[in-house]
């Protein structure tokens, strides 16, 4: 019983224990950061980075987009569903250092 009980113990220690990952963050060798994208209405918007269409956002949630690195990115949400005469439109721009995480608010 005691060497069943040895065996079980080294098992878990050999298969429970996980190697550290030694490899470069993806974010790293992408170059890449995260910009959080917040739709604090009700309505869909479009969501456009250096004036190409990226995706769509529902009202009241978040998406994630993964940007280059890199100076003046230009972020453009325009109002897709909800509105009367004119879409409600927003914009920034962004200054991406790589591995950093970002927020925009919209509308």
């Amino acid at each position: 019983m005691k060497k069943l009980l040895s065996i079980l113990t080294i098992s878990l220690i050999v298969f429970g224990c996980k190697k550290s990952d030694t490899s470069p963050n993806q974010c790293e060798t992408n170059k890449t950061g995260i910009i959080k994208i917040s739709n604090n209405s009700n309505d869909t918007y479009d969501i456009y980075l250096d004036n190409s269409y990226k995706m769509s956002i529902v009202g009241s949630s978040i998406k994630e987009l993964t940007v280059s690195e890199g100076n003046n990115k230009n972020l453009y949400a325009e109002q897709a569903d909800g509105y009367i005469l004119y879409p409600t439109t927003e914009s920034k721009s962004l200054n991406v250092v790589r591995c950093s995480d970002y927020t925009w608010q919209i509308p």
